[in-house]
């Protein structure tokens, strides 16, 4: 599932009036002005349209475009030429690996969100989650509760997601973590697809809020951007420290195709599709530049100096300060 937006006119002139909008970084020239169309990592959907969309456009005079998804998925909608953007903002590099070397060679890795437990408060168990959270019961105890028969888990397609393959691993690494029984992670999550369990990145967290799960899998950004309460996760479980890395690694996962994945952190990262852009080359700019970080670290990122992923002297050379 894609959700598909197109930030216009009206929606910048409100994000003035607002006060909400950057401050222009440059003057831009008119014939550089185009459409700089990301597809992104559907955990991006609300930062990027409502947040760095608006603002890219009012400093850029570029026109924004977003649409999101699994970051699988999306990759491989880019792949087959189903989509047709200029930017891929993807969670993890192995999605980016999809389109290589067809559609770029490399990608640059600026941010993190860990992975977090978001809960509805008004859950038949939230008195036993607002516990968790406070620290008042151990963090081992939530795996003991999400393998209740009567709570209901939501989390995305590990076939076509990075957040649902880190939230599989997460599970795995939590019972060895915590000595917990060996069939516990088994008993939560069921098989990989579980129809009763997977929902899309763009919807999982609209049917928690209303009341359709009792918790779901979740980046802290989201949880942040939407407001939702949440239990945090040490960084042994959260896939955004890449000083756990060798941890990470220990959890596997079999995907639908049978092809075998290892835990590994999780960080965003962006790239141009195809020949690059001056609008998707002036995306990335935005979102690498000070006001891009500056967003989104009020979103609830961690961003750090951009890490070269794949082939460093493929970037372009517009992009080539970015890289360490």
């Amino acid at each position: 599932m894609r959700r598909t937006s197109l930030v216009g006119l009206a929606s910048l002139l409100a994000l003035a009036a607002a006060g909400c909008g950057a401050q222009p970084q440059a003057t831009p020239s008119p014939s550089t002005h185009g459409v700089a169309n990301v597809a992104y990592a559907g955990s991006l959907q609300d930062v990027n349209d409502t947040l760095i969309g608006p603002a890219f456009q009012n400093a850029t005079g570029n026109t924004y475009q977003g649409q999101g998804g699994g970051s699988v998925g999306i990759a491989q909608e880019i792949r087959s030429k189903t989509i047709l953007p200029n930017v891929f903002e993807s969670i993890g590099y192995a999605p980016v690996q999809i389109i290589e070397p067809s559609s770029t060679r490399w990608a640059l890795a600026f941010a993190a969100s860990p992975l977090v437990v978001a809960y509805n408060p008004h859950s038949p168990f939230s008195g036993e989650l607002n516990a968790i959270k406070a620290g008042h019961l151990p963090i081992k105890d939530l795996f003991t509760l999400m393998a209740n028969p009567a709570f209901h888990l939501g989390r995305t397609n590990p076939n076509t997601d990075p957040q649902g393959q880190a939230f599989y691993m997460m599970v795995e690494l939590a019972v060895k973590q915590y000595g917990l029984p060996s069939g516990l992670a088994s008993k939560i999550l069921g098989p990989i697809d579980n129809p009763h369990q997977v929902y899309s990145e763009e919807g999982i967290l609209t049917l928690l809020q209303s009341g359709g799960l009792d918790a779901s899998s979740a980046f802290l950004s989201e949880a942040i951007q939407r407001h939702l309460d949440y239990i945090a996760l040490p960084a042994s479980l959260n896939f955004a420290a890449p000083s756990q890395g060798t941890w990470y690694h220990t959890a596997s996962l079999t995907l639908g195709s049978g092809k075998i994945l290892h835990g590994a952190p999780l960080t965003v990262d962006l790239t141009t599709v195809g020949k690059p852009a001056p609008a998707a080359v002036s995306f990335i700019q935005f979102v690498l530049g000070s006001e891009g970080a500056r967003i989104m670290k009020r979103a609830g990122y961690t961003v750090f100096r951009p890490e070269v992923l794949g082939t460093a002297s493929a970037i372009p050379q517009a992009l080539q300060r970015f890289a360490p």
